[in-house]
């Protein structure tokens, strides 16, 4: 029979006598307490330990030999081969973690992909540590280590060379196998036995503190196998075996494929909706699409019994349901190793963060990009074109370019500016749109815009809106609602009150005036004045110069006859010349008329 329990290789850890012996002691490896906690806990539920070889599926323990040889299954060589650190804790999903630099007591390690809370790592140190020490993971920040009863680690728990096994909790770093505290748990105990054995007097209290170092050193191992299995707990992975066919089709019930034998070359991963365990994960698949940045979160594939086969891809856009499976878009980030053909994985994802508002600082170039309700402070300066398009078709959708000054001010509250250079080279303002508030009073606000040039040299207002519309220099400003104020109106280069006299088939003058008493102009255009010649005799003199004589007046007149009725007149004309005509009302006897009204029309060039 194999030596496993040969009492002359156990160390003693629980004494009930001076003597320590089979009948009065109890006897343990420190392999033995550390596989124990691990079995405990749950981390190696697959572990047979004995002389005889289990399923080749399983670890074994070898009892054959003393010490016991943690073994595993070579299905290359078809024999059991010895288990080694890397292997052994690949299997339970432990992250490296690199040493960089630093001292025993203060170590630097570089930053692993997917650093997080709640992982196992595993980290050969360069140096010793003669007390407590600390972990800086670069870039993230630097941590404790502590025992799994968060006292400080002792000296040389950290052996350069040595592998040890961390468990980070987000605010710290807990040794898993607290190989140097349960050493010298252990060392104590025996020094305490030596003790008892030549001193009966003192061989109650060395057992007494014997004791109670091992008990510490199992209560920490039991912690930091609690926090082994806290870790494999927590990792979000879903178990699925790797199939090579790469069409985009149902793999079958816990199959993955890619659309590329080559892990690199791959872009699309295709999952089935029931994983390896036969639990149905489409409930979290279709998580992996929530996040709204670009890139949904990293999808690491991890094989279950080689920690060096894993490769990582962005998932990108929406995951698709395939009818019993689901469809990834991916994106290779990187990785190492052969995924082969019904091998066990873990599918690890990580979500990202939500997209949210970026900062740019600086001078930043932007091509061909789409900016959604972007925030800018201070100027900003574009290279050709700035378009804003929206397709839709919803009333009130149109784009939109505000200019909001964000304060309770009057005044100027906003420039849209057009500079260019002159012939010198100096940089002009050649026109500007500013929008001014006039009243700021909640419910009878007001405000205007001014249009500004250049022009021969000046830049000056050149018109303005407001209630109305007016013209800079025009005398009186705002003319009101619907209002037009000008210096002058032209129609086709030429002034409005020109273009209106000179245009044929308008009426050049016109006059409607009482010629009984003192002559009376009621209204008219272009007749200035009426100089009464006598009865019934009156010369309309004209404000603008008639092109020529040869134009027709024509009127009408009418005299107040009493009790409603009225005398018809006719209206003559005499002598026309370009400022002046001379008429005549008459009676229809031809006698000479003063007509209380009297309506007078001139036409022509």
């Amino acid at each position: 029979m194999a030596t496993e329990f040969d009492n002359a290789l156990h160390w003693g850890l629980f004494l009930t006598g001076t003597t320590l012996t089979s009948e009065t002691g109890k006897y343990i490896r420190v392999s033995e307490l550390v596989l124990s906690a691990l079995r405990a806990a749950g981390v190696f539920s697959n572990m047979v330990d004995g002389i005889v070889a289990p399923a080749t599926d399983k670890l074994w323990l070898d009892k054959n030999v003393d010490p016991a040889v943690l073994k595993e299954w070579d299905a290359t060589g078809a024999s059991w081969v010895p288990m080694t650190y890397g292997r052994l804790f690949g299997r339970a999903a432990v992250d490296k973690l690199t040493v960089t630099g630093g001292t025993g007591n203060a170590v630097v390690v570089s930053q692993p992909p997917g650093f997080q809370a709640d992982r196992l790592y595993l980290m050969t140190p360069a140096a010793n540590n003669s007390g407590a020490a600390t972990i800086t993971v670069s870039g993230v920040g630097s941590y404790g280590v502590k025992y799994g009863n968060g006292a400080d680690i002792g000296a040389t728990e950290f052996t350069a060379g040595r592998q040890t096994v961390l468990f980070f909790t987000g605010a710290r770093f807990e040794v898993v196998f607290p190989l140097g505290q349960l050493s010298a748990a252990v060392l104590a105990a025996q020094a305490s036995a030596d003790a008892a054995a030549a001193s009966a007097s003192s061989s109650s209290t060395s057992a007494s503190n014997a004791a109670t170092s091992a008990t510490n050193a199992a209560n920490s191992a039991t912690a930091s196998a609690n926090s082994a299995t806290a870790a494999a707990n927590s990792v979000a992975a879903l178990p699925y075996n790797f199939s090579t066919t790469t069409t985009d089709a149902d793999p079958g019930a816990g199959i993955f494929r890619l659309n590329n034998v080559a892990p690199g070359s791959a872009t699309s991963a295709y999952i089935d909706n029931v994983d390896s365990d036969g639990v149905t994960a489409t409930g979290v698949l279709d998580t992996w699409d929530d996040s709204t940045s670009a890139v949904r979160g990293v999808l690491t594939i991890r094989s279950k019994t080689n920690a060096t086969i894993r490769h990582s891809y962005n998932v990108t856009g929406s995951i698709v349901d395939g009818t019993g499976y689901r469809k990834l878009t991916l994106v290779y980030v990187g990785g190492s190793g052969t995924l082969t053909n019904g091998a066990a994985h873990w599918l690890i994802f990580e979500r990202a963060g939500d997209a949210g508002e970026v900062t740019l600082a600086g001078i930043q170039t932007l091509s061909n990009k789409t900016l959604t309700s972007p925030v800018i402070t201070g100027t900003l300066n574009a290279q050709g074109s700035i378009v804003a398009t929206n397709t839709s078709g919803a009333v009130g959708a149109a784009p939109t370019l505000e200019l909001y000054r964000d304060a309770v001010v009057t005044g100027n509250i906003g420039i849209i500016r057009f500079p260019g250079k002159n012939a010198a080279g100096t940089k002009i303002n050649y026109g500007d749109i500013v929008a001014t508030i006039m009243n700021n009073v909640a419910g009878s606000e007001s405000s205007i815009l001014d249009f500004r040039t250049y022009w021969g040299g000046a830049y000056a207002v050149k018109f303005t809106i407001g209630s109305g519309f007016w013209m800079n220099g025009a005398a009186g400003g705002d003319p009101g609602t619907g209002k037009i104020n000008a210096t002058e109106l032209q129609q086709n280069g030429v002034p409005v009150a020109t273009a209106i006299t000179t245009a044929q088939g308008v009426a050049k003058a016109w006059v409607n005036f009482n010629g009984t008493g003192m002559v009376a102009i009621r209204d008219s255009f272009n007749v200035t004045s009426i100089t009464d010649n006598g009865t019934g005799d009156y010369t309309l003199n004209l404000g603008v110069t008639m092109g020529n004589s040869n134009y027709a007046a024509v009127g009408s007149a009418r005299s107040d006859a009493g009790a409603g009725a009225y005398n018809v007149g006719c209206v003559q004309t005499i002598t026309q010349n370009t400022t002046t005509c001379q008429i005549r009302t008459r009676a229809v006897n031809n006698t000479a008329l003063d007509c209380d009204i009297t309506n007078v029309a001139i036409f022509g060039d």
